[in-house]
């Protein structure tokens, strides 16, 4: 373990890329704190990382107070190195004719809101600390409209524009952000979407992630990525070697954002 390890926060803990991220942190020494609206799904990541590296948090990510008192907790322990952004939900390839204004807003409340709820008190932590790094998921929907719906298109879009502001905003504190813009990857995205959506939208089982003609045809890597392979991005970003990116999008798709 390391002689200093880093407190790593990182939402949408419970599964898919923010499972990954915390393993690749606590893998490195670090003490990762999961967030995730699922206590099931954070007991399940827990149980596969050091007990001495892991906090777990059931917090819904739209509630601001308990993100709030959950990030309060987490800098008991010192300093936030590190936020990870990962929570969201997916909403299909619902149109403008098929969103309807309860599945846009629980979608930008997940997606947009819910990042702005963790990143208020995280960032104001980071400046009191004068460092730290953070790291937003977007998606490779926020560059190419066909491969998912309308909110979940204008959620990531959204993100990207707050990264930027965070940039400028926090900069001068010694602190960065970047977002990561995935395209296809193994995740379990769409059942947890269709768990938290319920009937909001008809069908989270469709898009390129779930045609493999798809994926050769747009894909010039010609495969999905293992969740991993985002976790690995979310690690540099947040390291030294990453100390003067910042504001910037990073695509993780495969080549997609070339073809």
């Amino acid at each position: 373990m390391a002689n200093n390890p880093r407190n790593i926060l990182i939402t949408g803990a419970g599964s898919g890329i923010g499972a990954a991220v915390a393993k690749v942190f606590a893998d490195a020494g670090d003490r990762v704190h999961l967030l995730d609206i699922s206590d099931e799904r954070l007991g399940t990541v827990a149980e596969g990382l050091p007990d001495d590296r892991v906090e777990t948090h059931a917090v819904d990510v739209t509630d601001f107070d308990s993100v709030q008192d959950a990030v309060r907790r987490v800098a008991e322990h010192g300093s936030i190195d590190v936020l990870a952004g990962c929570a969201g939900v997916f909403d299909g390839l619902a149109t403008v004719e098929t969103t309807t204004p309860e599945l846009w807003h629980r979608i930008i409340d997940i997606n947009l809101t819910g990042t702005f709820n963790v990143v208020k008190p995280v960032a104001e932590q980071m400046i009191r600390q004068k460092s730290g790094s953070i790291v937003l998921m977007s998606s490779i929907a926020a560059h190419r409209a066909t491969p998912d719906g309308l909110a979940y298109d204008a959620s990531k879009a959204g993100i990207e524009g707050m990264v930027r502001r965070l940039a400028v905003d926090l900069g001068p504190h010694g602190i960065t952000a970047n977002t990561i813009a995935p395209g296809v990857i193994k995740t379990g995205i769409r059942a947890t979407s269709e768990e938290i959506l319920g009937e909001l939208v008809p069908d989270t089982n469709v898009g390129v992630g779930t045609n493999s003609d798809l994926q050769r045809m747009l894909l010039p890597l010609q495969r999905p990525a293992d969740a991993s392979e985002v976790a690995s991005v979310v690690f540099f970003l947040g390291g030294e070697g990453a100390s003067y990116i910042s504001g910037d999008v990073i695509h993780v798709d495969g080549g997609w954002i070339a073809a």
